[in-house]
């Protein structure tokens, strides 16, 4: 190709493309290798010899390595080439996962342990931007529900499997099998077309110093936070619901998440179409509404049928808030800045998710689980506010332009 021609840029007609598909399986294959990982690591720095709060603070630093470095992985998606980009990140994720089974002591386990939260940050935006590509744009939100699909796939079995998988044969090769699973998608993706990559008129760009707007959307910062809350109540659950089973003698808990990720299997694609037809404020108002019920019945549980109660409720929070925030920020940066757009909405993911069990666990100390839960409620509530503020600037700037 001549160095002054762009690259294709044409838009798919249809949603179900090959394009689409195989990155679907991709985003499977990499989600679930993460999920094999993730129940494991903190048993395993214990192993090494770590306590039990340095354990935490290693597994947290995969979300504050991601926080810090995801940004640049937007400027990379943006400025250079998403398949390569993927590409070269995705194996760096594998050689990260690898590591940890022959990590001989602490140090070098927390240094694949940053690798790993670096690459997967980076990963986690390109793919994003990418599989946007091969989505229409009318049926965005529609193809975000989809996406998010494999997510949930791997968040309901990979830790399943992974503990299982450790049990059998060890730890150490549980990272190797999900090493491979890496290397695998890896290959995979030069099976995808390169299109919709970046054209010569934008090269110049990379010559000019970064600036902080070119690694972070502060349009979209709203929408990226929002999702942050969404993200803090997952990581409440996750690092919480068994311990207060347990204080409270509910036994069980466990089917939150299998209940939980099997409505989201319906609720995703129907809230993406949703979307698109009618916009992001019918679909976030609601989830934020019955994400602080989630939060309220997990805070007063004292039976079974209210945890599962809240995670019915809870696929109807942020099941069908998440595509409509990827796509209203894809949607609001549009295609020339899909990393940027990408790499923001994960700031609030990586925040939420980083920071909410460590300031759930003080709270928690403090008021016991219910004043903890009743807190995410309360913030919640505050999401419905600062999204209604947001709508409103948005409106008058609107209007403004017009």
């Amino acid at each position: 190709m001549d160095a002054n021609t762009a690259v294709e840029t044409q838009e798919p007609s249809k949603l179900w493309n090959a394009n689409f598909i195989i990155l679907l399986g991709i985003n499977v294959l990499s989600y679930m290798a993460f999920n094999l990982v993730s129940p494991l690591l903190a048993e395993y720095a214990m192993n090494l010899g770590a306590s039990v709060s340095m354990a935490g603070v290693i597994v947290g630093l995969f979300a504050i390595t991601a926080l810090f470095i995801g940004p640049f992985g937007g400027i990379l998606t943006d400025k250079t080439n998403k398949k390569y980009v993927m590409i070269i990140a995705t194996f760096i994720n594998g050689v990260a996962t690898l590591g940890y089974s022959f990590a001989p002591n602490m140090g070098v386990m927390i240094f694949f342990r940053m690798l790993h939260g670096a690459s997967f940050s980076i990963t986690s935006a390109s793919n994003l931007a990418w599989i946007a590509d091969f989505i229409p744009v009318k049926k965005m939100g529609e193809g975000m529900g989809y996406f998010g699909i494999g997510q949930i796939i791997a968040t309901a079995f990979g830790p399943a499997i992974g503990i299982m998988v450790s049990s059998r044969f060890g730890i150490s090769k549980t990272f190797m099998f999900a090493a491979i699973l890496l290397i695998i998608a890896a290959i995979c993706m030069n099976f995808v077309s390169n299109k919709n990559q970046i054209s010569s008129e934008h090269l110049t760009v990379k010559k000019n110093r970064i600036r902080l707007k070119d690694l972070i959307a502060f349009e979209i910062l709203p929408l990226s936070l929002i999702g942050g809350l969404f993200s803090m109540g997952n990581g409440l659950v996750s690092s919480f619901l068994v311990l207060l089973g347990e204080q409270r003698k509910i036994s069980g808990v466990g089917i939150y998440f299998t209940v939980n990720a099997l409505l989201l299997l319906f609720t995703r694609p129907i809230s993406g179409k949703l979307y698109d037809k009618k916009g992001s404020s019918i679909i976030l108002y609601p989830a934020l509404l019955f994400s602080c019920m989630e939060s309220l019945l997990l805070g007063h549980a004292n039976a079974l049928w209210m945890i599962i109660l809240a995670a019915v409720v809870k696929a109807f929070g942020q099941g069908i808030a998440q595509p409509a925030l990827q796509a209203e920020s894809l949607r609001k940066l549009g295609s020339n800045r899909k990393g940027l757009a990408s790499s923001t909405f994960y700031i609030g993911a990586n925040m939420g998710q980083g920071f909410g069990p460590l300031l759930g666990g003080s709270i928690s100390s403090a008021f016991g689980y219910n004043g903890m839960f009743n807190f995410s409620a309360m913030l919640m509530l505050c999401g419905i506010l600062g999204y209604a503020i947001y709508n409103k600037r948005t409106d008058l700037q609107f209007t403004r332009c017009k």
